[in-house]
């Protein structure tokens, strides 16, 4: 009898050990994917951080700039209104496309030479 208790808490032992280290391993691999994730995070978001940089250095506005700006065209607007003036119509930059000429392109007029007539071949005599 105390054998079989002792075989059976052997095997659940040993199942409790394999679902342990499953449970470890799918900890592990998770461990993993968030560090190669976080890697590619960060690597963007430097990347982003260098171009607003550059474009700052340029002196190219940022969206809480340009936000800051629309609101204060608002408010003039509502300004101009309160005064009874009209606003300004809304101007739309239009590309204008540019007609390209293309040359034209003549082909020069090769003269082919006359095809040449075979030579006549030569026959022997009969003797």
């Amino acid at each position: 009898m105390a054998k079989k208790l002792k075989k059976n808490e052997d095997q659940q032992l040993d199942a409790v050990r394999m679902s342990s280290q499953e449970i470890w391993q799918a900890g592990l691999a998770a461990f993993a994917k968030a560090q190669e994730e976080e890697g590619k995070f960060f690597s963007m978001q430097v990347f982003e951080e260098r171009v607003l940089r550059a474009l700052s250095s340029i002196g190219v506005p940022n969206r809480e700039e340009i936000d800051a700006l629309n609101q204060r065209i608002d408010a003039l607007t509502q300004q101009v209104l309160a005064l009874g003036g009209t606003p300004a119509p809304v101007v739309k930059k239009a590309v204008a496309k540019k007609a390209v000429a293309k040359p034209a392109v003549k082909k020069a007029a090769v003269k082919k030479a006359p095809a040449k007539k075979p030579a006549a071949k030569k026959t022997k005599s009969a003797k």
